[in-house]
Formats: C-alpha cells, sequence, structure tokens
C-alpha cells in the first residue's frame, strides 16, 4: 500500500523555528508524534504513553526528559522509560517500558520526520539556491488542505487550470491551449518543462511530495503572473528566475500539511513580503478547488478518472510513479527507465 511506502521517506512536521523545548503535537500518516528540542537537538517520539495511552505532548520537560502528564512516567529521548515515580527510584523498570522513536533532522528551515528506515535522502533545490549568494530563498508560509497529499501535489504540477483558477494572475501567456510537451522519468521521480512564450516553467518532481517550478522569464511582455509582471517596481528581466516550492505531508489520508517556499535570483531589493502576498493567494484560490475534489485520495488506476493524453500527460506520469511505488517497485523501475522520455503529447 501507498501508506507503507510513505513511511520510508522524509516529510516536513513543523517550521524549525516553532519547535522548542515544550513538548508539541504533530500528526503524519495517521500518526501523533511529540515534538521537542533538548540539550542534544531534535527529539521525535510516538505521542502515546505506553503505561495508559496519555498524549505525551500534554506533559513537559522534567531534568531533560519528557514527563507523562498521568502518572509521571519520565521517557528519555531515546523514548525509554527512566522513571517511574510510582516504584520510587529505585525501582526496576519493566524492559518494554518504551516507546517508538522516530528518524527526525533539521533542514530547509523545517522539521523533518521519517517513521521507517528512509530510503531517499533530501534533495537539493534546482540551483542549490540555499548555498548560493546569487539566490535569495524564503520560506514563505505553512498551511493545512482537507485533502490528500497526492491531490495536493498533483495540483501544483498540472499548468492546464492557470487561465481559469487564477485568471488574471497567473495565466498561460499564450492562453489555455496545452501544446505538446514531453516529462522526463528521473532516478526519484520526474522532471518537464512548458514555454507559453513568456515564461518557461521547469518542474522538478521528487517523489512522493516535492515540487519545485522553476520559472524562467523569455519575454518581458504579455505576462500574468505576479512573480514577473504584477508590479512596476518589479518588472521582470529576460533571465529572471522564480522558483516556487511545495512539499505536501500527508497528515491523514484526507488532510495535508503544506509547506511552501519561494527563492529567486532577482529583485532583491523588493521587500519579501511582496513575493509572499502573491503566493498565498494563489494557493487559496487552489485550495477552494481541490478541496472540492472527490474523492480527495488521488485515484492511482487511471481508469478511475478520465484524462487528456496532452494537459494531463504529467499528471497521468505521477499517477503511474505513485501506483509502483504503492505497488513496491518504484525504485527499481525508475532506475530502469531513467534516461527514457515519455510524450505527452
Amino acid at each position: 500500500m501507498l501508506d507503507e511506502a510513505l513511511r520510508h521517506y522524509w516529510h516536513p512536521v513543523a517550521v524549525a523555528s516553532e519547535v522548542t523545548a515544550e513538548p508539541q503535537q504533530v500528526r503524519l500518516l495517521g500518526e501523533n508524534i511529540v515534538l521537542y528540542r533538548d540539550d542534544e537537538g531534535l527529539v521525535a517520539l510516538r505521542d502515546k504513553c505506553v503505561h495508559r495511552g496519555a498524549t505525551l505532548s500534554a506533559g513537559c520537560i522534567r531534568d531533560g526528559r519528557l514527563m507523562c502528564p498521568y502518572h509521571g512516567w519520565e521517557y528519555d529521548r531515546t523514548g525509554t522509560v527512566a522513571f517511574i515515580p510510582a516504584l520510587g527510584p529505585d525501582g526496576i523498570i519493566p524492559s518494554q517500558a518504551r516507546v517508538q522513536r522516530y528518524r527526525v533532522q533539521e533542514r530547509y528551515e523545517a522539521v523533518w520526520v521519517a517513521l521507517d528506515e528512509p530510503v531517499a535522502e533530501l534533495q537539493p533545490w534546482p540551483d542549490d539556491d540555499w548555498n548560493s549568494p546569487n539566490w535569495r530563498v524564503l520560506l514563505v508560509g505553512v498551511w493545512r488542505w482537507q485533502t490528500s497529499a497526492g491531490r495536493m501535489t498533483e495540483n501544483v504540477i498540472d499548468f492546464a487550470h492557470f487561465n481559469f483558477v487564477h485568471a488574471g494572475f497567473t495565466e498561460l501567456a499564450d492562453g489555455p491551449f496545452i501544446k505538446p510537451y514531453d516529462v522526463t522519468i528521473t532516478d526519484d521521480g520526474m522532471t518537464y518543462a512548458y514555454n507559453d512564450s513568456v515564461l518557461t516553467r521547469e518542474y522538478f518532481l521528487h517523489l512522493p511530495f516535492t515540487l519545485h517550478d522553476r520559472k524562467v522569464v523569455t519575454a518581458t511582455t504579455g505576462g500574468v503572473t505576479w512573480t514577473e509582471q504584477s508590479d512596476s517596481d518589479a518588472d521582470s528581466k529576460i533571465g529572471d528566475v522564480t522558483t516556487v516550492s511545495f512539499i505536501a505531508s500527508p497528515i491523514d489520508r484526507a488532510e495535508t500539511l503544506i509547506l511552501g517556499w519561494l527563492s529567486r535570483n532577482h529583485s532583491f531589493e523588493i521587500p519579501d513580503e511582496y513575493w509572499a502576498s502573491g503566493f498565498a493567494e494563489v494557493l487559496e484560490q487552489d485550495r477552494a478547488v481541490v478541496e472540492s475534489q472527490d474523492p480527495p485520495e488521488l485515484p492511482l488506476d487511471l481508469r478511475d478518472e478520465l484524462h487528456l493524453k496532452v494537459a494531463d500527460g504529467a499528471s497521468m506520469v505521477y499517477r503511474r510513479l505513485l501506483r509502483e511505488l504503492a505497488e513496491g517497485g518504484a525504485g527499481s523501475a525508475m532506475a530502469a527507465k531513467a534516461a527514457s522520455m515519455v510524450a505527452a503529447g
């Protein structure tokens, strides 16, 4: 099943600056996790006391250990119970007195958790934006949608809806007719590009739910996209690149945490707030539509919904890749196809 495969990937669960020494609950793939920092760094444990099932995140940190609010059992950072008040300081603690400890790391201003052994590392941004002085990267914000991570990700790889959902704000410059384009399957997802005569949109998708939309300005007239034409102080130049990045994290099968970033190699003199405002507006336009989709989970059998060969080419490839992932064969299948081209038209 897809849920089982997803346990072996890193997923963002919180903004790094918001994770402190105070325990907090986050949720990933239907599991509650207690997240906090101690003197050694980040800690992520199953948020359920082994004793009576109380929520550990409702407790506190005492002497560097997480204390359950119900009977005061204290857990160390490995998830092992280190002290049980009812047994006293010399009590023998049962060997099974422990909770699951999850893998956790901090990167890209976010905290990431993998529920089981990861099969892939976090990938860099398309231009290694975080490590280059020629780029400015902004974590714009965090959103929750009542839909699946698959539906959300498919929405951001799909540009055929721009002239309808985002009319007057971020449209394809040459209209809603979708020209043929090619999708390349990579060793961990897929990539493709589309030129609308003003922008070339280069999409980089890393399975399961990471999408970078790298927009390169190819003409300075005719565009209707907030990142390159919507303000006289932010008029674009040929060669300007703006990358919009989304990572969807599956809270549950029909609830998704979304983190959004924007990076650019231009207009550093313009405040980041300008770019963030347009980003949020686009997402809200999308949310209203995507949350209405039925069912909320992305169908992985192409027969379950109707597809157009050209306009839906990227979505069809994405669904096939997720299906392979769910069936356990995605890794070997993608490696075998790494350099192949899948025509969308």
